[in-house]
């Protein structure tokens, strides 16, 4: 699939990530500055990697990946005194300075043990953890909410808020909704 969350605290170091990614055939899904956030679009997005730095407002990163455990894969670009703090093996751990090919190789490892994870896990097919939905769900639900988003310049939450009550309001499932809005047949 080839598309990445990229979750750093600093705007710098998210410009550079974001970049060289794109440069290395990457999309960008999200990007976001905390791991609050980074916990919230793992339930939407479709990426299998997380490419983080090691502190955000709320949380470190050995937090995110306790709390994202078996759902996604992170490579975590570290300082050097963070190397020592980090301890968890299911974390990809780079030293910063880096090359990009450095980190394009992490990110390519990561996305393959990840997809490998969910294969054996049987995502997609079976529904798992969190909200429920199976990743083509999920998958459809971030459809309409781009879709919204670009249709009406609205924010991910915005769409998403209006993806909830427009479903209600007509008494279809949000899945439902997300279809026809997909399909274009749902009236605005």
């Amino acid at each position: 699939m080839k598309s990445v969350v990229v979750a750093f605290s600093n705007p710098v170091l998210t410009d550079w990530v974001s970049s060289t990614l794109k440069r290395g055939g990457y999309t960008i899904e999200y990007t976001c500055s905390t791991g609050g956030d980074a916990v919230r679009i793992a339930e939407f997005c479709t990426s299998m990697v997380v490419v983080s730095g090691f502190q955000f407002p709320d949380m470190t990163v050995e937090d995110l990946a306790g709390i994202l455990a078996g759902r996604i894969a992170i490579v975590s670009i570290l300082l050097p005194h963070q190397r020592d703090l980090v301890c968890r093996n299911d974390i990809t751990a780079l030293p910063y300075p880096l090359s990009p090919v450095d980190l394009l190789n992490a990110v390519d490892r990561a996305e393959r043990e990840g997809a490998l994870s969910a294969v054996s896990a049987g995502m997609g097919t079976e529904r798992k953890g969190g909200s429920g939905r199976s990743a083509e769900e999920k998958l459809l639900i971030l459809k309409a909410k781009n879709s919204l988003m670009e249709r009406l310049g609205m924010t991910e939450s915005q769409a998403h808020r209006y993806l909830q009550k427009n479903s209600m309001d007509r008494g279809l499932k949000i899945i439902d909704a997300a279809r026809k809005i997909i399909e274009g047949s749902f009236d605005f």
